[in-house]
């Protein structure tokens, strides 16, 4: 759940100790009192870490969140998608957010389905809902999945077919939403 806010932090760790390191190391050259530094240049460390933090995580996530878009499944290189995102899918559009992503592209109703098949098999009955209790494969109209995909400038197909991963004990997983006229794929997923 906080794993966007890892990497900022880290970051800003490294800069506000190399901060303090280097008042400390020049705190001979400028006849500064060592003592009287380290408690100036910690407490002013303290002070700029959330400002530097959060500008650090404003400037990671500008490149790691948004619409992204892809010709195949190999360019994505998320493990957060592609635990969820078949590897025959191409012509992939991402929308990522630190949450989750949805996901548009082109695949067959065999590769889907193949691949599907395959999330259960693995999962090994650990889903938190078990499939049947899914209805996979039910045929959705476009005004109860529409709106898992606000916001985006995607034609939504009048009906598809809804398909689901395996369930995490969390509530994580993903929605397939098959347009079979186009093989396009409407994919909302979540993860925490």
């Amino acid at each position: 759940m906080l794993w966007p806010i890892v990497l900022p932090f880290k970051i800003t760790f490294c800069i506000v100790a190399g901060f303090v390191t280097a008042a400390v190391l020049l705190s001979p050259l400028f006849k500064w009192k060592l003592g009287k530094t380290v408690l100036v240049s910690v407490f002013i460390g303290l002070l700029a870490f959330a400002p530097i933090c959060a500008g650090i995580g404003s400037i990671l996530d500008s490149r790691r969140f948004g619409v992204f878009h892809y010709d195949t499944y190999s360019e994505v290189q998320d493990f957060r998608i592609e635990r969820y995102l078949p590897p025959k899918a191409r012509e992939i559009t991402l929308d990522k957010s630190a949450m989750g992503h949805r996901a548009k592209y082109s695949i067959t109703f065999d590769e889907l389905t193949e691949y599907l098949d395959a999330l259960w098999i693995k999962s090994n009955g650990r889903s938190a809902v078990p499939r049947d209790q899914l209805n996979d494969g039910e045929k959705e109209t476009s005004d109860r999945f529409e709106h898992r995909f606000e916001g985006l400038d995607w034609a939504m197909p009048e009906t598809a077919l809804h398909f689901h991963s395996p369930v995490q004990s969390d509530g994580g997983g993903a929605d397939y939403f098959f347009d079979a006229k186009t093989n396009t794929v409407f994919q909302h997923a979540g993860y925490w």
